[in-house]
């Protein structure tokens, strides 16, 4: 889990969430209001789909391969992107009710469940604090690659004898 979080404010442009990802070199930054509270996710797959022509949106997920019949110029994209730049990133959010997360105390399989199911490479991770849900981390696929390889790298080590000479 990342727990050095850097976050975005609702009021914050899709300029300035996109200056961050860059800088930061993320896919998604969590959203979270004055009091900590998550709000929401914005990512570079929302940010690629508004910058899609607007056909494409309706040919559904599974038809960005049948993209080459769509006249649309670079240019008509970087109208779109002028667009939408100066929006706040709230307008464009993955929300709560459809985005999926998990706390600090999910299992690890159903961990490995969420982010197979998610559509984005990682989840924030919540602690429920009344109604509010506080944001306390992200957890990406590539932490839970460095998990299983650094608990391997553990396991082998814990199962060595002492004195024993390694390849």
């Amino acid at each position: 889990m990342t727990s050095g979080l850097f976050t975005l404010k609702p009021n914050d442009t899709v300029a300035d969430a996109l200056s961050l990802m860059h800088e930061k070199h993320v896919r998604n930054i969590p959203v979270v209001d004055d009091s900590g509270a998550f709000i929401g996710l914005f990512g570079l797959r929302r940010l690629s789909h508004l910058l899609l022509p607007k056909a494409a949106s309706a040919l559904g997920p599974h038809s960005i391969s049948e993209l080459h019949f769509l006249p649309d110029e670079i240019l008509q994209m970087g109208d779109r992107w002028e667009e939408i730049a100066k929006q706040p990133v709230e307008n464009f959010l993955e929300k709560k009710k459809k985005l999926l997360f998990c706390t600090p105390e999910t299992a690890f399989p159903e961990l490995l469940s969420l982010l197979d199911e998610s559509k984005d490479s990682s989840l924030p991770v919540i602690v429920v604090e009344g109604k509010s849900k506080k944001l306390v981390g992200m957890v990406s696929n590539w932490d839970v690659l460095e998990g299983l390889i650094m608990g391997r790298l553990i396991s082998d080590e814990a199962n060595d004898e002492p004195g024993e000479k390694k390849d």
